[in-house]
């Protein structure tokens, strides 16, 4: 995931340079048919887009959205007990672990448009295909809920932060929208896209809902005041469909 911020950071600076509008705005991801009969939770998050011209004085524009949203996330507290035995196989006693445990859903996508627009004064729509592709992930972030922070050894009790399932899916689609203008060079901008996307593997905020984490740590090599990745698991059966989506977005733009 970092190298993808990266790679699109580096991307989006180099659009910048040469850009000749940018947006930026709120958005909501609503899934659609397969997608939608496996998950009925709404995205939330927001989507930046820079584009310049073919052509000087030609409303036909070339450019990059970068869109991020949640669609699921929930977190909960959770007790576990690990028994500590020693070489031996004797019970040395228990210990209890405190833990929150945090879940989040995400989709971040990344699609090159071409945008006709119609040059008029007040009101410009415009019209618009994209192709990209679509970064599905869900993340857990454990937590360290005992009074002395015993288990984590950061600042934000951290114990550890793991990505269960991560899935890259093409993406393509088509849209519009309407920009008001506010002032000479700046539009409230109110789009629309449809995108249809191939299968992924993926889960649902009720499937993370009803995680429990186990602990599977050797009882030879386990040391209670640093609990690894290893130590820690759960698992769930990933669901499976295509991803299409039907994106809104409000937001403000800017024409340079």
């Amino acid at each position: 995931m970092k190298k993808l911020l990266l790679i699109n950071t580096l991307i989006f600076i180099s659009f910048t340079g040469v850009a000749q509008f940018g947006s930026l705005g709120f958005s909501v991801g609503v899934p659609r048919n397969d997608f939608r009969e496996n998950t009925d939770a709404n995205g939330f998050g927001f989507d930046l887009t820079v584009g310049f011209p073919f052509q000087k004085g030609v409303p036909i524009y070339a450019g990059l959205d970068f869109n991020y949203m949640v669609y699921g996330r929930n977190a909960q507290n959770e007790d576990l007990v690990a028994e500590i035995i020693s070489s031996q196989g004797t019970l040395l006693g228990q210990l209890d672990i405190p833990l929150r445990i945090i879940n989040t859903n995400s989709l971040f996508g990344t699609h090159a448009f071409i945008r006709a627009v119609a040059p008029l004064d007040g009101i410009q729509p415009y019209a618009e295909g994209l192709i990209g592709f679509r970064y599905i992930s869900t993340n857990t972030r454990i937590e360290d809920r005992s009074n002395d922070r015993r288990f984590s050894d950061d600042d934000n009790d951290l114990i550890v932060r793991k990505t269960i399932l991560d899935d890259f899916v093409f993406s393509y689609g088509f849209g519009g929208g309407l920009m008001f203008k506010v002032s000479p060079n700046l539009f409230i901008d109110l789009r629309l896209n449809y995108f249809r996307g191939e299968r992924a593997q993926f889960f649902d905020g009720t499937d993370t809902e009803a995680w429990s984490v186990e602990f599977t740590g050797s009882d030879a090599a386990y040391d209670p005041a640093n609990i690894q990745k290893g130590d820690l698991d759960f698992s769930t059966e990933a669901r499976e469909s295509t991803t299409d989506l039907l994106v809104v977005k409000f937001g403000v733009a800017a024409k340079f």
